[in-house]
């Protein structure tokens, strides 16, 4: 490879990046149609090869469609004849006071409407300890399945959906994962989209989809709705590029880094049940200069309006 193939590869990844912010934030807005069609310029510029598979790490030559047959892998047998274990336990975590399953933090900005609450027993290639000691039925059933533990870069979670959610329009970060979820209660008026394709969940029943594909999910039903989810390398990536996969799994450490990083934080903490947190020096200066700028000492954003506080309101 020349320098200058690595240098295209490079612009194209930060392509895919600038295009799949643009494109969440137009279906953020509930601007559907500007999304396709910055999706389709995108494509049209060879950033992506469709307009419906937007990775933002898009490794080429993988089998590319949006739904996979769940009989194309030995474990989903597995899982499936385990399901009553695995629901029994669940529904007794999820009826208890001490439920680990609560409201997303990490995902939350891709809830429209309603509730999702999520539990992550595996990622960042580690059993989540307090997580998995409310579920030991369940973690030792999952243990014996070295595709979606040891051998995946993703995770394992309980996802939960309060009726009325809506989950928008998005793409998973990758096209060389794929996404199981084995359905755990699933009431009537739940559905998932999958590029063009509409799906229900079926109780003790799974379902295996690439979930770089547009997807996204509408709760019109009574009772929660209930799934595990569960990821596994793309069975076409194999050798070399899969141990790549699994060496960039982050580590905490890496993802309160990124985090910080991305947002100008020096410092976070927290005291007193309360969260503090601190700008680095750069990013203190530049909004030192913005409230200066507009001759503020303070700004409280509610939605999309601005609160600004005076020198005179103080008086």
């Amino acid at each position: 490879m020349t320098a200058a193939d690595g240098a295209h590869g490079y612009l194209v990844r930060r392509a895919r990046v600038g295009y799949g912010s643009l494109v969440d934030t137009w279906m953020l807005a509930e601007n559907e149609p500007a999304a396709r069609e910055c999706a389709a310029l995108a494509v049209k510029q060879g950033v992506w090869p469709e307009p419906m598979q937007r990775a933002r790490d898009h490794v080429p030559g993988l089998t590319a469609r949006p739904l996979h047959d769940p009989t194309g892998f030995w474990f989903t047998g597995y899982l499936e004849e385990h399901y009553p274990l695995i629901r029994a336990e669940i529904d007794r975590v999820l009826d208890s006071p001490a439920s680990p399953v609560l409201p997303t933090l990490e995902d939350g900005w891709l809830t429209r409407s309603g509730s999702w609450q999520q539990a992550h027993l595996f990622r960042d290639g580690r059993w989540q300890d307090a997580v998995c000691a409310h579920f030991p039925v369940t973690t030792a059933i999952l243990a014996e399945i070295p595709e979606v533990t040891t051998l995946s870069p993703g995770v394992i979670m309980i996802s939960r959906l309060t009726p009325g959610t809506r989950i928008m329009p998005h793409c998973g970060s990758t096209n060389a994962v794929l996404r199981i979820h084995l359905g755990i209660t699933i009431p009537a008026g739940v559905t998932i989209r999958v590029a063009d394709q509409v799906l229900a969940w079926q109780e003790g029943k799974c379902l295996v989809f690439d979930d770089a594909y547009e997807h996204e999910v509408r709760h019109d039903g009574a009772e929660d709705r209930v799934v595990l989810i569960l990821d596994m390398a793309h069975p076409d990536l194999a050798g070399e590029l899969r141990d790549r996969l699994l060496a960039r799994r982050p580590l905490p450490e890496d993802r309160i880094v990124a985090f910080m990083r991305e947002r100008g934080l020096g410092r976070i903490g927290i005291a007193d049940g309360r969260l503090e947190f601190a700008p680095d020096p750069a990013t203190r200066d530049r909004l030192a200069a913005y409230l200066a700028g507009a001759g503020a000492t303070g700004v409280r954003l509610d939605g999309d309006e601005l609160h600004w506080q005076r020198a005179a309101d103080r008086g």
